[in-house]
């Protein structure tokens, strides 16, 4: 087929919606520099081994007493393995009884590589265990999911070397780990591909898995038709037994689809819904969904790819598409996902997906590959209210210069390992109050995070929120800053990438995620093999505006302000009420801990009040206002 292309100079950032987002964080609009197209990056070997002369690891920090630490982060482990996904992550923090969280990781502490496998470690009454040295499997492994059922078992889910699915069973009171394996019919022993890259959820004690049969790129073969293909496993006995095994969804075979990304997809459960997303680049979006505790399965196509079944190196043109997007980079460019994604069943039963976008072209067609578009941003969203095509921009990267313009250099600055867009990775949760909670991935801009060892910007941890069931979001909040992290002032010095969030948020928004000080990893941009941390954070609900049955509105709803700001011994804060009504104003510290209880009394139209600050510790507090059932917070720096 006839390739044709034309060219635009249009930014990228602003990315097509049918809907609005109302966060007001200030994003930067990205120049034509970010127009440049990179070669797709190969699936990583499972099983990757170190050259013949490695660079000895670099610890960094390892030693430094808590005492010197502040925040409210803790390193649970470190790895030398440093990549956790080839997209989305998995569900790896699990939140059981009595606020108790488990956590796992994909963990190596030998150069060698030769002992990687699940770390593990949880939090008991506040507290977490010792950092592990070692894996829970007795075999080589990789890419755990972790969940809790019901009657408090825990269960991994990891792919082995045998291209098999270990599992690792602990019943509740129990201090042992039992090892078994997802039942398959397709494993090598039995003349089959074997499995990789599993996920897993749950509810009540069912087990649900989705994995992919092994490539033939790693050493597997085509199964029925695709290469690879997605199955879907079950266990209602906690893991046990499993009752549905390689199971093809409807609508996800050799009639509907081509292949599947490796790590390109989600998978979640609440009460009897289970719901699995796919975010392949070169196919739809599509979620899968059972009413019957994955039984039966229902096909939506969430955004749909214009090139049905496409096979790269084939070709197509300009006419194959819709109307050209003014934003597009390229006449054959495709607005796609950047294949990392979240899916979540809401306390209601619906589904809500967020997603990387991308742009894509197969411009080449005498290689084996296609090209994509790493400038790409703009952290998309949708749930079963929009319909299909119809998406929300929920967040971007971080304007933090204020000039409307993404500074982050040449594409060497941004385009390392990952391969996926300038907001990426999502990982959602929510509250029993239906609040939703996403954190993602995002490249920070300007020179004050760009790493000169490597000349690469780096990228941080932000997290989103919405308290209308993802009708508007909140405004994004950096979790990567001197008030959280373990080491404050390293704060614009670190790499924090792989967030995973615990699905059900309780008092805090538990996450956690991998941290080093270099962009990039070893694995595929080169670095030195070093020490990474992977670090839990619990925040408070108040740092993203949630304040749980409480309507959360911008300040501006109240024309709320404070002034001066900063503050050295006294600030006032001004509001307007529209009705005379009981209001109160108090103020927290970061970690939303109240530390002062302002006024409260009776008001309408414009009030003001005085706020003594002169006895607080010097930093960021946050000016809480509740009126007409809702609540506004503002933030006031003390000097």
């Amino acid at each position: 087929m006839r390739l044709v292309r034309l060219f635009t100079l249009s930014a990228l950032l602003a990315l097509c919606s049918t809907l609005m987002v109302t966060a007001q964080t200030k994003v930067a609009v990205a120049t034509g520099g970010l127009q440049t197209a990179v070669k797709q990056k190969e699936c990583l070997d499972p099983f990757p081994v170190l050259d013949a002369s490695p660079v000895a690891p670099t610890p960094f920090n390892v030693g430094l007493p808590v005492s010197f630490r502040a925040g409210s982060e803790f390193p649970i482990g470190t790895t030398l393995y440093d990549y956790q996904t080839n997209a989305s992550m998995g569900r790896r923090l699990s939140r059981g009884a009595n606020d108790r969280l488990m956590a796992v990781w994909t963990m190596s502490q030998e150069e060698s590589l030769a002992d990687r496998g699940t770390g593990y470690n949880q939090r008991v009454d506040g507290s977490w265990g010792d950092q592990p040295a070692v894996r829970l499997e007795s075999v080589r492994t990789g890419w755990p999911s972790h969940v809790v059922t019901d009657d408090g078992t825990e269960f991994t889910v990891a792919h082995a070397s045998d291209n098999t699915l270990v599992t690792m069973r602990r019943e509740a009171g129990s201090s042992t780990w039992v090892e078994g394996a997802v039942t398959s019919n397709i494993y090598a022993a039995n003349g089959g591909p074997g499995l990789l890259w599993p996920r897993a959820a749950v509810n009540g004690n069912t087990i649900h898995v989705i994995a992919l049969t092994t490539p033939t790129g790693n050493g597997g073969a085509v199964y029925e038709g695709l290469d690879p293909h997605p199955l879907y496993y079950r266990s209602t006995d906690a893991g046990a037994t499993w009752d549905r095994v390689d199971v093809i969804l409807p609508g996800l075979d050799s009639s509907a689809i081509t292949d599947m990304a490796a790590d390109g997809y989600a998978i979640d459960a609440k009460g009897e819904t289970v719901a699995i997303a796919f975010f392949d680049e070169w196919q739809d979006l599509i979620l899968m969904k059972s009413t019957d505790n994955g039984t039966t399965w229902e096909k939506t196509i969430v955004n749909d790819h214009p090139l049905d079944r496409y096979i790269i190196n084939s070709g197509y043109s300009f006419e194959d598409l819709p109307p050209m997007d003014p934003n597009s980079p390229d006449s054959l460019a495709i607005f796609t996902s950047d294949g990392t994604g979240t899916v979540l069943v809401d306390n209601d039963g619906m589904v809500h997906i967020a997603f990387g976008p991308m742009w894509v072209v197969d411009d080449d067609l005498t290689d084996a590959g296609w090209t994509f578009f790493p400038g790409t941003s703009g952290l998309q969203y949708w749930n079963e209210s929009f319909g299909a095509d119809s998406l929300m921009t929920i967040a971007d990267v971080e304007d933090l210069n204020g000039n409307d313009t993404l500074e982050i250099g040449g594409i060497d600055n941004y385009e390392n390992s990952y391969g996926f867009s300038l907001t990426a990775q999502p990982t959602a949760g929510i509250d029993q109050y239906g609040n939703l909670y996403v954190a993602y991935v995002s490249i920070m801009e300007s020179e004050r995070f760009l790493n000169t060892e490597d000349n690469q910007q780096y990228r941080h941890v932000y997290v989103v929120a919405s308290a209308d069931g993802g009708s508007s979001w909140l405004e994004p909040y950096d979790i990567i800053n001197p008030d959280i992290v373990f080491e404050p002032d390293l704060a614009d010095f670190i790499e924090a990438v792989y967030p995973s969030m615990a699905r059900d948020v309780g008092e805090t928004i538990d996450l956690i995620y991998q941290q080093d000080f270099r962009p990039g990893n070893a694995q595929n941009d080169g670095d030195p093999r070093e020490t990474n941390f992977i670090n839990h954070v619990a925040l408070e609900p108040v740092l993203v505006q949630i304040l749980k049955t409480k309507e959360t509105v911008q300040p501006e709803y109240f024309n709320l302000q404070v002034q001066p700001n900063p503050a050295t011994n006294e600030a006032l804060a001004s509001f307007e009420l529209d009705n005379n009504t009981q209001y109160s104003l108090s103020l927290h510290n970061i970690m939303g801990q109240k530390v002062q209880d302002i006024e409260t009394a009776r008001g309408f139209a414009s009030n003001q009040v005085r706020v003594n600050v002169s006895s607080l510790t010097p930093g960021m507090y946050l000016l809480r206002l509740q009126a007409e059932n809702k609540v506004a917070v503002a933030k006031l720096m003390v000097r």
